[in-house]
């Protein structure tokens, strides 16, 4: 085999390894997106039923101050979590 032909044959080896890393890769990185649409999802629902909990908590006339309290810290924390890292 000449310089020449082993010359090609280990480029279009590397070709292939280069190929199949991408493939790895980009599937990889595919997984965690969709991985990432399911969290959002989940948050979104979260901060969509603390919302509900917390109107129908304020509606209701036997109020412990406690729970008011942890709803809206709950209510604030996940609204701000949501805007910076689902809206943004």
């Amino acid at each position: 085999m000449s310089t020449e032909n082993r010359t090609e044959q280990e480029y279009l080896e590397l070709a292939t390894q280069s190929q199949l890393k991408f493939n790895e890769l980009e599937s990889k990185i595919n997984n965690k997106n969709s991985e990432l649409l399911e969290i959002k999802k989940e948050l979104i629902s979260c901060y969509g039923y603390v919302r509900i909990l917390d109107n129908i908590y304020n509606q209701s006339h036997e109020q412990e101050p406690n729970i008011s309290i942890m709803l809206e810290v709950l209510r604030e924390f996940l609204s701000q979590f949501t805007e910076d890292n689902i809206l943004n």
